[in-house]
């Protein structure tokens, strides 16, 4: 078996969702084909006559793999990069673990000599554009096998919170601290070495917060197409860098949080609200992958690897619980135990779920996603796998982490299950 590692990793700021999304007037085949460009920039393969060392491009487009997101959007959005024709790639859908799975579906093959010695892999969302859930058309039988309620996440998210006794006030606590993280995280520009400058035409309105507070220059420039519609239709739109992520809201208090109503139920016992829900989204991100053949070949020098990875299946009505059944396998699988993880980078799909899975397993409070997560940072669904990876590459050459050597990513994942790998630094 042969060892594969991560030799380098770049993403997209994470756009928030909506009328005034950073990334409005980008579609996600451009977002992919930035991170494409970007990473084979930082591994010497911007010559097309180099390209061929990359056996495949394995990418991630979950829950609406249809409109710009369809017909196999690894593939299109190499080619829209001005990728070499003789690269070829395919699209992974797991739900919210898709951006993970297709990185970690790229290292399997290469591991057992399948696969050649470099690959790409990861994932993008764009939700501002085909919202979860759209084109769905859902078999009429399904309902006598699952709750046809747990298709809602939010739903789900309402039960865990109901059947483990999660308070509301435990969940807007949760929230509020993964803002406050998020926010000393990007004061200090954390992931700047991951996160990729792009300059675009925004909605006006949303540049009240400043897309690039260090004042990059931009690495890449978004087409026109969006831009020159949504001008014609009298939108105002404002040209910016957008160099951070958006959805961090600094201000978060606990009242602020305590005044948002709840959303998915109305009743006495209702306590989800938006505030402590994670963000819809629209990013991409990716790594480059290369056994110790490719990392000499490109010149690289190996950041992590994976050393063990785990799914599980269980009842869609609290998919939420997923990492704290999947950790526990990846672990034994690994032969390894809690204390051996530096730290945890578990996705807050919701508040709720990821105080159940912290508190169940015990997981040390200072040392769960220390610089935000998916209330913070968001959860652009098949994204989220692979701009955790992104991020933990910079937590391993962190000075503040140096004693670290293991860094858990976990997820739980829509209709019912968990994810969960185990990142080795290598030294």
């Amino acid at each position: 078996m042969k060892e594969v590692f991560v030799v380098e990793a770049a993403r997209t700021p994470v756009a928030r969702a909506g009328k005034q999304s950073w990334f409005t007037n980008i579609r996600a085949e451009e977002l992919s084909s930035f991170v494409f460009k970007e990473l084979r920039k930082r591994v010497g393969l911007e010559d097309k006559a180099k390209q061929g060392i990359i056996d495949d491009v394995v990418w991630a487009a979950t829950a609406n793999a249809f409109m710009e997101q369809g017909l196999n959007i690894g593939r299109l959005s190499w080619i829209l990069s001005d990728g070499s024709y003789d690269v070829p790639g395919c699209t992974v859908d797991r739900f919210c673990a898709s951006g993970l799975n297709s990185i970690q579906f790229a290292i399997a093959t290469m591991m057992n000599g399948w696969g050649g010695d470099v690959a790409i892999a990861g994932g993008v969302q764009h939700m501002t554009h085909i919202p979860m859930g759209a084109g769905a058309d859902v078999h009429p039988d399904l309902g006598n096998f699952m709750n046809m309620m747990a298709i809602n996440m939010g739903y789900t998210a309402e039960i865990v919170a109901r059947r483990f006794n999660i308070s509301r006030e435990a969940q807007d606590q949760f929230s509020m601290e993964s803002h406050l993280k998020c926010a000393a995280a990007q004061a200090a520009n954390k992931t700047k070495n991951v996160v990729i400058p792009i300059k675009v035409k925004v909605p006006a309105k949303s540049t009240k917060s400043n897309p690039n507070p260090f004042d990059l220059a931009p690495a890449y420039i978004a087409t026109e197409h969006l831009a020159k519609a949504a001008a014609e239709k009298g939108d105002e739109l404002a040209e910016v860098v957008v160099a951070r992520d958006q959805g961090v809201r600094p201000e978060t208090t606990m009242e602020s949080l305590g005044a948002m109503a709840p959303v998915f139920m109305q009743d006495e016992a209702a306590s989800v609200t938006a505030g402590n829900s994670s963000q819809i989204n629209d990013a991409a991100a990716g790594v480059v992958l290369a056994t110790e053949e490719g990392a000499k070949a490109l010149g690289k020098k190996p950041i992590m690897k994976m050393v063990s990875w785990a799914v599980i299946g269980l009842e869609p009505d609290i998919m939420g619980v997923g990492p704290a059944l999947a950790i526990p396998k990846a672990l034994k699988r690994a032969g390894m135990t809690q204390d051996q993880i530096g730290l945890w980078e578990v996705n807050e799909a919701f508040a709720s779920q990821s105080v159940y899975c912290r508190d169940t397993l015990g997981l040390p409070k200072d040392r769960v996603n220390v610089w935000g997560s998916g209330i913070s940072i968001g959860h652009p669904l098949a994204c989220t796998g692979a701009r955790i990876a992104c991020d933990i590459t910079q937590l391993f050459q962190d000075p503040d982490f140096a004693d670290v050597e293991y860094i858990v990513e976990s997820m739980c994942i829509g209709h019912g299950h968990g994810a969960a790998a185990i990142w080795q630094k290598v030294k």
